[in-house]
């Protein structure tokens, strides 16, 4: 993949810059995103050295590493054991199980709008049980108080006394547009595209000679970022959302970028780290 010379280094000094500038990742998120990226297998695990490298590469100090490796393991997110001198962490089957869930919308490649929606409308409520009801329909994309939205016909597990309707037709207003995509969070995902394809441009020509390390780390900050948008919102189709929005762009570099990065097995990772 790559030796560590003068140019090679500048290329992903620049790219990693963009990809952290205006950015305060939390140690403890990043390490999930690496997680769910490249250790998603059952029992699979990425030794402390291999971590250590990647995250080092990103500007993690040892001791946030170690504290983020703490509280993961302290929640229930990741699980250690020792081979020799050498840690090796893995998701739990319930870290897994999240990961797996947040996977799916993450690299999703863009999707055309489903032939029939769903509207479920609830009725007068207490408040406790309007905010168990909420809940239930975290799936769903609140519209209005108690009336959400889904794709696809109402399934048959929606919560009880519920009032749903199916149709195949649906009028997207502006308002409810701008509520699916608040005015902040698309100036989030402007930014950040613009951030990729400053990266796009450094990378260009330049990708194939980046040693490893180096490009699985550019890797997880195109994830990582993508991440952090695409799971602040529900997951509906591009062509609901407002006209123009950054989304469906962002989209097609960050996915370009990474077809481009390539993904590391474990095992060269873990070769690599130990040199």
């Amino acid at each position: 993949m790559g030796t560590d010379t003068g140019n090679e280094s500048a290329i992903f000094r620049e790219a990693a810059a963009h990809l952290m500038r205006g950015e305060g990742h939390r140690v403890w998120s990043l390490i999930v995103t690496i997680f769910g990226d490249l250790a998603q297998a059952p029992g699979q695990g990425i030794s402390g050295a291999a971590l250590s490298r990647l995250v080092g590469l990103m500007g993690v100090k040892p001791e946030a590493m170690r504290v983020a490796l703490h509280r993961l393991r302290k929640d229930g997110w990741i699980a250690s054991r020792r081979v020799g001198r050498v840690s090796h962490y893995r998701l739990t089957a319930s870290g897994l199980a999240e990961s797996e869930r947040a996977t799916a919308r993450i690299f999703a490649r863009r999707t055309p709008p489903p032939e029939r929606w769903h509207v479920a409308v609830a009725g007068p409520l207490d408040p406790g049980a309007r905010l168990a009801l909420e809940g239930a329909m975290a799936e769903h994309m609140p519209i209005a108080a108690g009336v959400w939205l889904g794709q696809g016909p109402a399934p048959t597990t929606l919560p009880p006394g519920l009032f749903t309707i199916d149709g195949s037709a649906l009028g997207l207003p502006d308002w409810l547009r701008d509520g699916l995509m608040p005015p902040e969070l698309a100036r989030c995902y402007a930014a950040f595209d613009a951030r990729v394809a400053r990266v796009a441009t450094h990378l260009a020509g330049g990708d194939a000679t980046l040693a490893l390390l180096d490009r699985t780390a550019i890797r997880i900050l195109l994830v990582h970022g993508w991440r952090r948008l695409v799971l602040r919102h529900a997951a509906l189709p591009d062509a609901v959302f407002p006209r123009g929005w950054a989304g469906p762009r962002v989209r097609d570099r960050v996915h370009g970028l990474l077809d481009r990065l390539g993904q590391p097995t474990i095992r060269e990772l873990a070769d690599t780290a130990s040199v």
